[in-house]
């Protein structure tokens, strides 16, 4: 067309695009998607957004962030992906409520991090696993070498405190540490001792209908102590405790027989249990052999410290000879084989 041609209808070839308004550029603005370092496909056919790795324009702006989410959904549901998952740190939480406003929900949380997610089979119940259900803690039962006592502490705080009750030290696992790991620190932290782990004598489930609403699993570990501590002995030098400041009143040496008589204990079924696995325990090995008791590979026979004999008189006598209970769960520490790493198992020697 000749420029007197359109200029005849009214234009020119300068004018043939009409101005667009102002929504439609802002709509452009928009219509940013999701780059692919950001997102993750799992091969449960499930779709994970790192908003970490997000561009400023997305992470920095919830509208821009809706929009781009909203059409990757309608994607992903015509491509048949089902689970969604986003995650972010505070960094990110404004975001959350144009989130949760598109169906998603908070799958877990803590410090400085949050998950939410969205199951998009609509003809389906939803397959995505719940967020984490329980917690991890640990009871540590150690013998003195000598007199068999068990070393028990009084806390400063808490409802074990305000009843005056001796108890065994106990605390929780922290993210990724074994619970092996678990019960020689938290035994360090609240009395200085140093121990090797040689079993789980029994673990318990509970329930709990608290804030957090997450149940409990207690895992009591039969601890050694150290052979320095024996050196010293041998020299008249007593095992120096150490309380920890922060938490602990007291800690002693006392009797088994005083610490399950304790009425705490007495009124409780569940305890009454407990502690006779952890009397049993000690009657089958409270003098040690000198075999090590270490966490094992897995062609070795004696791997995870069980009390295969005790010292009697100063006579190396067969617990098998003494009909003595020297079961629990050893520890043994074994690559994974398919992939990088390695695994802690515990095996029931019962």
């Amino acid at each position: 067309m000749s420029k007197i041609g359109s200029e005849a209808n009214g234009s020119s070839s300068t004018l043939a695009t009409p101005a667009k308004g102002e929504e439609e550029e802002a709509e452009e603005r928009l219509a940013v998607s999701f780059p692919e370092e950001s997102l993750h496909y799992d091969t449960y056919n499930g779709v994970t957004i790192d908003a970490g790795k997000l561009p400023d324009e997305l992470s920095g702006c919830p509208d821009a962030f809706v929009m781009a989410l909203g059409e990757s959904l309608e994607k992903w549901s015509e491509e048949g992906r089902r689970g969604i998952w986003i995650r972010m740190t505070t960094d990110h939480s404004k975001l959350i409520p144009s989130i949760t406003d598109l169906g998603f929900d908070f799958q877990h949380a803590e410090p400085g991090k949050v998950t939410l997610t969205k199951w998009l089979p609509s003809e389906e119940e939803s397959r995505l696993p719940h967020g984490p259900t329980h917690q991890i803690g640990v009871g540590t039962l150690v013998l003195h070498p000598r007199s068999g006592k068990m070393l028990a502490v009084q806390e400063k705080t808490g409802p074990a405190a305000a009843r005056k009750l001796w108890k065994m030290p106990t605390g929780l696992t922290d993210p990724g540490e074994d619970i092996a790991d678990a019960a020689v620190r938290e035994l360090k932290e609240e009395t200085g001792l140093d121990c090797v782990f040689d079993r789980i004598i029994c673990f318990r489930q509970a329930h709990s209908g608290g804030h957090l609403r997450h149940s409990d699993m207690f895992f009591v570990c039969l601890l050694r102590l150290h052979p320095k501590y024996e050196e010293g002995l041998d020299r008249g030098e007593e095992v120096p405790l150490f309380p920890q400041e922060e938490e602990i009143a007291e800690a002693a040496w006392i009797d088994m027989e005083r610490y399950a008589d304790q009425d705490v204990w007495r009124a409780s079924p569940l305890y009454k249990e407990m502690n006779g696995a952890m009397i049993d325990a000690a009657r089958g090995g409270i003098e040690y052999s000198d075999r090590a008791s270490e966490v094992g590979s897995a062609d070795d026979d004696t791997a995870g410290g069980v009390v295969e004999s005790v010292q009697i008189n100063g006579k190396t006598v067969p617990t098998s000879a003494l009909g003595v209970r020297s079961g629990g769960f050893v520890a043994r520490t074994l690559p994974v084989g398919y992939r990088p790493g390695t695994n802690t198992i515990y095996i029931s020697k019962l």
